[in-house]
């Protein structure tokens, strides 16, 4: 695990003026046990445990249990849609969330909860900016990484090595998982990045994939897949590599010079907004406390008090090292990016049968090298 011990105390600082009481949700001492049902993707379920714990030890957490529910995070929405038990949602990706919100599951104004509930103003800019990005709805940040063995006996450094002839790679699959989704986009954003043309990106998206030796249901179950032995090289959420490096593993992060800025987004549902304790449990998730326990498990702050804190625990991105967001690739964000790149339609321009314009990884996959 990450040590923050002096930055911890700068942070418990930072309460005094930046820090999201949660007493205005608290529950009498005297109130009855309430429970608030979190369902989640794979990779956040283990911080969660610690959130979970760290919030029961306040005042605002007295008489609160949990039940939670972590996978894959298509899977998991899935679930939810089909009548699995949900306050809090905190999936991989925004399309999910939008799912749910088409199901009548989560209001259609969930990314302004951050606000109204949590009081974290995500407009706000200058010396008054409250959140790392203007990006309401978000809990966590984290960058797509490479998963290497100990010592990188294969010099992996960048994209281009993973379409090397001796590149093995383990990545989840499209389908289920949120994490693929992400890691995919972040080797088409490096290659976009690399001054190569939208074409050559989906080229270099097609070797990588002829280059995946599996492709399991989830980052969790990849992980564990790459810590069997399976592939060379693991493309994995920043955070889980954090948390394998931390646990003692044999295993490396390799960043490379390009890469995606993932960011994840939380709602409550139509049931969380009923229930005082889900609304005081979410609130805790973005108070500098909270957001201190995501950092210290290896998750880039979405508050800026927190982030300025430990940032430098992270590796940066600067010219001609570059982050790219979602609405880089696709000026309408998720909206716009996943009917392209992951809609089940596959469509071409008229003038060209091997690149599509819509369904790019649907098409691909086809060449995917193996997957379980």
């Amino acid at each position: 695990m990450m040590s923050y011990s002096r930055k911890w105390l700068r942070l418990l600082a930072i309460g005094a003026t930046g820090a999201v009481s949660c007493a205005a949700f608290a529950l009498p001492a005297s109130a009855a046990t309430s429970n608030v049902n979190v369902v989640g993707y794979s990779v956040v379920g283990p911080a969660f445990k610690a959130l979970e714990a760290a919030f029961q030890a306040t005042s605002a957490g007295q008489n609160i249990t949990f039940t939670n529910s972590f996978g894959a995070s298509d899977t998991e929405t899935s679930n939810v849609a089909n009548g699995l038990a949900a306050d809090i949602v905190n999936l991989s990706y925004e399309p999910n969330v939008t799912t749910l919100v088409n199901d009548n599951l989560v209001p259609s104004n969930w990314k302004s909860q951050e606000r109204s509930v949590a009081g974290v103003n995500t407009a706000l800019i200058g010396k008054k900016q409250q959140t790392t990005y203007n990006a309401p709805g978000i809990v966590t940040n984290s960058t797509v990484v490479f998963v290497v063995r100990k010592g990188n006996p294969l010099n992996f450094r960048g994209w281009s090595d993973l379409i090397r002839p001796d590149s093995e790679i383990i990545t989840p699959n499209p389908a289920t998982s949120g994490s693929a989704k992400w890691n995919l986009l972040a080797g088409y954003a490096g290659w976009i990045q690399s001054k190569h043309t939208p074409n050559q990106a989906q080229n270099f998206l097609k070797s990588l994939l002829e280059h995946t030796l599996a492709q399991p249901t989830s980052g969790s179950a990849a992980l564990s897949t790459f810590l069997s032995g399976a592939g060379n090289v693991l493309l994995a959420y920043e955070d889980d590599a954090q948390a394998a490096v931390s646990a003692g593993d044999p295993v490396q992060i390799v960043v490379p010079r390009q890469t995606l800025l993932i960011q994840n987004p939380i709602a409550l549902t139509d049931t969380g907004i009923n229930n005082p304790a889900a609304e005081a449990f979410y609130k805790y998730l973005f108070s500098v406390n909270g957001q201190g326990i995501f950092a210290s498990l290896g998750y880039r702050s979405v508050l800026s008090s927190v982030w300025q804190v430990t940032s430098s625990s992270f590796a940066s991105f600067r010219a001609p090292t570059k982050l790219f967001t979602i609405s880089n690739l696709n000026k309408k964000g998720w909206a716009g990016a996943d009917p392209e790149f992951f809609g089940a339609t596959v469509t071409f321009p008229s003038n060209d049968t091997t690149h599509p314009n819509a369904g790019i990884v649907t098409y691909l996959e086809q060449f995917a090298g193996k997957s379980i």
